[in-house]
């Protein structure tokens, strides 16, 4: 989790990942009437730019998944596509290149690896130990966390002590050849944003072979939260997204959430929270505003 003093109720102990935390906000935060205002009113992230090279990577990842989802893409230049995000596997190239032909799969994901996080605050390091070993590459935590300048206020979206200032992807980036890049949302998603959200996931899953890691901005004025969590105050998680699968026209996220498997003690709220669950992928969209995911 990572968290501001400015995301407290005034006056309130505030429960973030189970860590207790007393802090105060302006008067107009508190009371404002919707999650986008009392977002904007209490966000203290500085919401780095993406450097030149992320954004010219960026631009290859965008490209890349037009050419798959227009059907059109020759497996050589899929296979391209790859290569240039730092995609190396050979089974992977091989599945992409059948994909130019017979389209993306329904469903599709990446091995599940739920892992309980080893402290209240670590759901960043735990997150990305998860998409490192989907990836297969083994790093604790504890290596993890100093890395990625996780504190007890957890682990920074951007402005953290990293090359980029993102600190979520930077460290995956180091760690294998994948190129991640973090990718914002805003307080209320619009349409294109849910749409472009939907086909990332479907890109990384199913032609990348690689997971997302969302970070939810949870308050008590959501529309939408993740399966267990509490709905009476301000959360910040980073989660593993590992699949998704289609159904009636709807697309559903599959994730799993360090919380599950930490001890009531530390996290009074774990019990409630599932290893794995699926949301509608609009709705992940929104719990991610104001802050975004990472593909």
């Amino acid at each position: 989790m990572h968290f501001s003093k400015k995301n407290a109720l005034a006056g309130a102990v505030v429960l973030c990942a189970a860590l207790l935390y007393t802090g105060a906000i302006s008067a107009s935060a508190a009371t404002t009437g919707s999650d986008v205002a009392f977002k904007a009113a209490t966000d203290t992230d500085p919401h780095l730019p993406l450097t030149p090279y992320q954004q010219q990577m960026l631009a290859r990842k965008e490209q890349a998944v037009a050419n798959s989802l227009s059907g059109k893409a020759s497996a050589a230049t899929m296979k391209t596509n790859l290569s240039a995000v730092g995609v190396t596997s050979a089974s992977t190239l091989a599945v992409a290149a059948s994909a130019s032909s017979s389209g993306l799969p329904d469903s599709d994901s990446v091995a599940k690896n739920q892992t309980p996080q080893k402290t209240p605050y670590w759901c960043g390091p735990a997150s990305v130990h998860e998409a490192l070993g989907q990836l297969h590459h083994e790093y604790s935590q504890q290596i993890l966390a100093p890395e990625l300048g996780t504190t007890t206020a957890g682990t920074a979206w951007s402005g953290g002590p990293t090359s980029t200032g993102h600190p979520v992807p930077d460290v995956l980036n180091n760690h294998q050849s994948y190129y991640y890049v973090p990718e914002p949302v805003p307080g209320t998603p619009s349409d294109s944003d849910v749409s472009n959200y939907k086909s990332w996931l479907t890109f990384d899953i199913s032609l990348a072979s690689a997971p997302l890691i969302g970070d939810a901005w949870e308050t008590r004025l959501s529309e939408f939260h993740l399966v267990g969590h509490p709905t009476d105050h301000p959360i910040f998680h980073w989660f593993d997204i590992y699949g998704y699968r289609n159904s009636g026209g709807t697309t559903y996220t599959e994730y799993e959430d360090s919380v599950h498997g930490v001890s009531p003690s530390i996290i009074v709220w774990a019990p409630d929270v599932p290893a794995y669950s699926e949301l509608p992928s609009h709705q992940i969209a929104h719990i991610v505003g104001g802050r975004g995911y990472v593909w």
